[in-house]
């Protein structure tokens, strides 16, 4: 989930905010060089060409729950009114009906929702775990989030990990980044889950078939026919119906 420039968010429990910036080093999220430690922050190829970062916010006493709500006071940068969740529409705060005590320059009320993992659910896209020999016969791939991937070469000389290159769909579609993948189809030597990470993609299939009608029973020709020219030629005038065309997908 690409976050907005000045979006605060909460991940396992911690909240963080989105501001620009360049340099993985001075990210939250940041472990070590090639490690990070969320799913994917989408802090590279976003929609509005930005460098972000994500700083970590300071939780200020503990959670309370007024209203069938949950909230947590949380230590921000150039607060302003505007990011409190008691602001109304940047002129009116309702706080005081509900939460004693004052609120400081530099601090800021947030909403607790119940936590959702910004992961992709794969079954809707329905794709399947990467498969070496299946991309190298030519089958389509894309990322564990859904972008559509092109395998350039499967053998980059550079070590013992990173041997394939990819280019792999920004998330507006505009452009292409070059990725690399080690032969497991991750973008990290590790067996965490990124958003980057390559994944097998349903072929889709269309093809044509004759219906038939006997005594109410209704059957088809076995196979698909490439084009309805084809369909039509092969057709039984017996109990023949009509011919129609069908999509399918092909699992690698």
């Amino acid at each position: 989930m690409e976050r907005k420039i000045g979006e605060m968010f909460e991940y396992k429990g911690e909240w963080y905010q989105c501001v620009e910036g360049t340099g993985c080093y001075q990210c939250a999220f940041n472990q070590d060089a090639v490690t990070c430690l969320a799913d994917n922050p989408h802090c590279t190829s976003r929609s509005d060409r930005k460098n972000v970062i994500f700083k970590r916010l300071e939780k200020v006493g503990k959670p309370i729950t007024v209203k069938g709500g949950t909230f947590q006071k949380l230590i921000l940068d150039n607060c302003s009114c505007a990011n409190c969740v008691f602001n109304v529409q940047n002129k009116q705060c309702y706080k005081n009906s509900y939460i004693d005590g004052p609120c400081y320059g530099d601090e800021v009320w947030v909403e607790i929702k119940q936590n959702k993992e910004d992961t992709m659910e794969e079954t809707k896209l329905n794709i399947k775990p990467f498969s070496l020999e299946a991309a190298k016969a030519g089958k389509p791939v894309c990322t564990r989030d859904g972008r559509k991937a092109r395998i350039i070469c499967f053998d980059r000389i550079n070590g013992d990990y990173y041997k394939i290159v990819a280019c792999v769909t920004a998330f507006d579609g505009d452009f292409e980044e070059v990725l690399f993948y080690g032969i497991d189809g991750y973008i990290v030597d590790s067996q965490n889950p990124k958003d980057e990470d390559l994944m097998m993609l349903p072929e889709k299939k269309e093809g044509w078939v004759n219906v038939y009608n006997s005594l109410g029973v209704v059957t088809f020709s076995h196979n698909p026919y490439d084009t309805k020219k084809e369909a039509l030629a092969n057709v039984k005038p017996k109990y023949y119906v009509d011919t129609v065309k069908i999509n399918w997908e092909e699992q690698p």
